[in-house]
């Protein structure tokens, strides 16, 4: 009786050590060939063999390109949780969390996902939130005590410290490019200059353009240091306190983007757009970090500001 791929891919993988890299590629290269290169399967097992021998860039692409060709469950949602873990080894950990968003709350490996959320938050200085989405994923598991720790849970919140951020100013025709923050409960709505923390061992320069890419999967033309600024504040019963570096930018990517469009960040449920400059000095929206609307007649100054006629935008 013969056995179907599957279970050969299967025995493939039972047998697999990888002490002879080469010999592995071996045995799997005529597996991969019966279905075609182009196989949403055969694209993720060629992925998984690139990601256990520790070579996560270039199962990156690999694994993107099997679910761009309508991988199937059960391999689909291995597929999402593996792309996380590499993006995360290969120090995209902003990328792995908009990753995981794929899995839905029923899925059978969504367990699995929160728990390479929690790393990836980690690893994304976030820890309060890490260990947050850890426990919240453990409680429904819990025999005794769920609730408690549920509460807990829910209660924690990140250690008081300075953080270190960059922003970005694009100025284009009078209006600046904003990260949009909805009301949720815990805030009223506002926006914020699109940047992010600076890593350890990380210079400021670097981590603006870094920021810009993970976030908005952008690359900056040019970045200048305008000032920096130190911003203490009080939000969702929390005390903040950032010394933040900000940049004028150029990027020809973004300035293409429509007056009236929102872009998606990646790694979070903001959106980026347009907001007219005069209307945020009259503060009909807050705009941060405080002092961030001091500088900006600057931004446009110290880069080349973008000249265009757009229509008004209705905020």
């Amino acid at each position: 009786m013969s056995t179907s791929w599957d279970e050969r891919v299967d025995g493939f993988w039972a047998d697999a050590d990888d002490v002879q890299p080469d010999h592995l590629w071996i045995a799997l290269e005529p597996l991969l060939a019966e279905r075609g290169h182009g196989d949403a399967a055969a694209l993720f097992e060629r992925a998984s063999l690139h990601d256990y021998l520790g070579e996560e860039a270039d199962a990156v692409p690999l694994y993107r390109a099997a679910l761009d060709a309508d991988l199937a469950e059960p391999r689909r949602g291995q597929a999402v949780i593996q792309l996380a873990s590499s993006l995360r080894n290969i120090g995209d950990p902003s990328g792995a969390m908009a990753v995981l968003r794929a899995i839905p709350a029923e899925h059978p490996l969504a367990d699995a996902a929160q728990a390479f959320l929690a790393l990836a938050l980690f690893d994304d200085e976030k820890p309060a939130p890490a260990l947050r989405t850890a426990v919240r994923a453990l409680a429904p598991h819990l025999i005794e005590y769920r609730a408690a720790v549920e509460r807990y849970a829910d209660a924690l919140i990140a250690p008081e410290r300075i953080r270190h951020v960059v922003v970005g100013l694009l100025v284009r025709d009078g209006y600046v490019l904003a990260e949009r923050y909805r009301d949720n409960g815990r805030h009223d709505g506002f926006l914020r200059a699109p940047g992010g923390g600076v890593v350890f061992g990380e210079r400021a320069d670097s981590a603006i353009r870094r920021e810009f890419a993970e976030e908005l999967g952008a690359q900056l033309d040019q970045a200048t240091l305008l000032t920096v600024l130190e911003n203490i504040y009080d939000a969702a019963g929390k005390r903040g306190h950032e010394i933040v570096y900000v940049y004028a930018i150029r990027c020809a990517q973004l300035e293409e983007l429509p007056q009236d469009a929102r872009l998606d960040v990646l790694d979070s449920d903001t959106t980026v757009g347009w907001y007219e400059i005069e209307r945020l000095r009259r503060g009909d929206i807050p705009f941060y970090p405080a002092g961030i609307l001091d500088v900006v007649g600057a931004a446009g100054d110290a880069v080349g500001e973008t000249d265009r006629q757009r229509p008004t935008l209705d905020g």
